[in-house]
């Protein structure tokens, strides 16, 4: 893969560049973003190369090696504030699946809330954190396969696909930019991409595990969830899902 090239990308998004800073190796995108933010700047966007200690959804750590992906965070304050942070984080998703097709040509599901997925297994990972009035958003994306730890070989996957990760980059931060907390009308694609709708879910809802019927998704990012009992929102949590010969109380989550 060709370096990452901070000018290009600047270039790419023109008059709407935020400062860029590319580096070789980070602990974090996201972590430099808060730093900066701390040091006052109050928009940039940062990627990496690799990462030492990427971070995902509930404190897991993103998987983040050199030569396979793309690897950056947002520091910015979207129209309409942080209150619209949890459907930004669906626009998030909706916004860098396109990116990944125009650029690639790779076509993604989404799997509640926030992960791209193809060919079966997760290739994206988005992670929206609000600080203050701001939002940094990070964003893993894996292009080439990699020589995963073991506890990842059954989850995550790979585009496959050699791109201009300069012009990736670009179109996703082009994407979050965009971002209309007046507009709703995006998660009809949402839906349309959804890789849950319809299937069979096991949710933790306070800690608490539920099983349920993915039915549909509310135009607040919430997936609602059916059981033989009762119809349950969720706006927040973790799911995964079941397959045919999985149990129900299984407590392995994806």
């Amino acid at each position: 893969m060709e370096q990452l090239n901070a000018a290009r990308i600047r270039d790419f998004l023109g008059a709407a560049a935020p400062p860029v800073y590319v580096f070789d190796t980070l602990d974090s995108t996201s972590t430099e973003c808060r730093r900066r933010l701390a040091a006052g700047e109050a928009r940039c966007l940062v990627l990496a190369e690799r990462q030492s200690a990427g971070r995902g959804r509930q404190g897991r750590a993103f998987f983040s090696p050199g030569g396979c992906g793309l690897y950056l965070s947002l520091l910015f304050c979207p129209r309409g504030g942080v209150a619209s942070a949890d459907a930004f984080t669906s626009w998030a998703a909706v916004s860098t699946a396109r990116a990944i097709g125009s650029v690639t040509g790779r076509e993604c599901g989404v799997k509640w809330v926030n992960d791209l997925w193809y060919g079966g297994k997760k290739v994206c990972g988005i992670l929206t954190e609000a600080v203050g009035e701001k939002l940094i958003v990070g964003i893993g994306v894996n292009l080439r396969a990699a020589a995963l730890p073991e506890e990842l070989r059954d989850v995550a996957g790979a585009l496959e696909r050699d791109c201009d990760r300069d012009a990736l980059a670009a179109e996703i931060v082009r994407g979050l930019l965009a971002y209309d907390p007046e507009d709703r009308g995006f998660f009809a694609e949402y839906r349309s991409r959804s890789v849950v709708l319809g299937r069979r879910v096991r949710c933790l809802i306070n800690g608490e595990p539920y099983v349920g019927t993915a039915v549909g998704i509310a135009d607040d990012g919430a997936l609602l969830v059916e059981s033989e009992h009762e119809l349950r929102a969720l706006h927040s949590g973790e799911i995964s899902l079941l397959r045919p010969e999985m149990p129900e109380n299984d407590d392995l989550f994806a």
